[in-house]
């Protein structure tokens, strides 16, 4: 067997932001997690493992937690994951192990980790596409900024916004009335993060729809039954996108067969990898829902590899929520580029991104945004 810890590693990171990235959940001025790096026959991959922004990191320990997972594991074997599960990986972790080690196989064969999944996992014929639409996230507070950020989007060639809403029901629609005023012509999105009361959420969305969104994602309370959304959905013409709600394919199978989503909305950490996520994408391209790939606030590691899951997606490929990288003070590698409101899938094997500098340096060099 291969010696697992010289194979696959963790190191902490914590990276300023340059952009204050204001939710319901709060204000958050840092982003801290994990970066994997695995080892496999001379190729090199890699992953991150990613905790929600508002949850506290200890780099170290978590580090820690990550190496004690795969120790005495080989990631030169083909069973290496089957043996990951039995040992039962939380889902950020697992997505990041997992990520390093199919980029680093990918890698390995002179291949995009896209076209490497569609190969192993997604069956003959099946081709990523080549770029990505990405929609802007709009957090600012004040309405007059709101929409400077949407027309400044629009002017780089992006055609959906998605903008992040609280309880602050009257600031919200000012907010939202703001960007369609200054932007007739592009696409809304609203992700309220959980933060609406079930006692007028409904009133909100109807009031939201004079403004022609294109879906409402996860709006109500933590833990709210699938059956309530199915009843929402009745109650506006507003599209009802679920993301936190979906955290593995049978939670995806359960929304989709009570009628609860008209979107899912997937994230590679919380579905525990990129494995995961296409399953949840492929169930979903059966059951007829709308599927949006999105990252969490993740380095230019975390990106990569949300694009190239997004670049799988049935075509055409919807805007994304990927353009995350410009709230980074640093980062551990280039992110990548936005080009006429699209990310290109990166031509070099594997992932594409190489924060190898970053990891040599133990985060004395990150990459420093122009």
């Amino acid at each position: 067997m291969s010696d697992a810890a010289t194979m696959l590693d963790a190191r902490p990171y914590r990276l300023p932001l340059r952009v204050p990235y204001r939710w319901s959940k709060g204000v958050e001025h840092a982003r801290a997690g994990l970066i994997v790096r695995c080892a496999v026959d001379g190729a090199v991959g890699w992953g991150e493992c990613a905790p929600a922004p508002h949850e506290p990191v200890d780099g170290p320990a978590y580090a820690a937690e990550c190496r004690a997972l795969v120790a005495g594991l080989d990631p030169a074997s083909d069973s290496f994951l089957p043996a990951l599960d039995a040992r039962g990986a939380g889902d950020r972790l697992r997505c990041g192990i997992a990520t390093a080690w199919f980029s680093a196989r990918a890698a390995a064969r002179g291949q995009g980790l896209a076209a490497h999944l569609a190969e192993v996992l997604g069956g003959p014929g099946r081709r990523p596409a080549p770029a990505v639409p990405i929609n802007e996230l709009v957090t600012d507070a004040e309405p007059d900024a709101a929409a400077a950020r949407a027309l400044a989007a629009q002017g780089a060639g992006q055609d959906m916004v998605k903008v992040k809403c609280t309880e602050a029901r009257d600031l919200d629609l000012a907010r939202v009335a703001a960007i369609r005023a200054a932007c007739p012509d592009i696409g809304i999105r609203i992700d309220p993060n959980e933060s609406w009361s079930p006692n007028w959420a409904a009133e909100q969305l109807n009031a939201m729809a004079a403004f022609g969104i294109d879906y409402c994602e996860e709006p109500l309370p933590r833990g709210t039954a699938p059956q309530v959304y199915a009843s929402l959905r009745q109650q506006t013409a507003v599209p009802i996108a679920l993301d936190d709600s979906v955290r593995s394919a049978d939670h995806a199978r359960r929304i989709i067969d009570l009628g609860a989503a008209d979107v899912l909305i997937l994230k590679a950490p919380r579905l525990g990898g990129p494995d995961r996520t296409l399953a949840v994408i492929d169930l979903a391209a059966d059951a007829g829902p709308r599927v949006v790939v999105t990252a969490s606030l993740e380095t230019s590691v975390g990106l990569h590899a949300a694009l190239h899951l997004a670049a799988l997606l049935p075509a055409p490929v919807p805007p994304c929520g990927l353009g995350t990288a410009r709230f980074f003070a640093a980062d551990v590698a280039a992110p990548p580029p936005l080009v006429d409101g699209a990310m290109t899938l990166p031509a070099l094997p594997g992932l594409g991104c190489d924060p190898g500098r970053w990891w040599q340096t133990d985060g004395a060099e990150p990459f420093v945004p122009a």
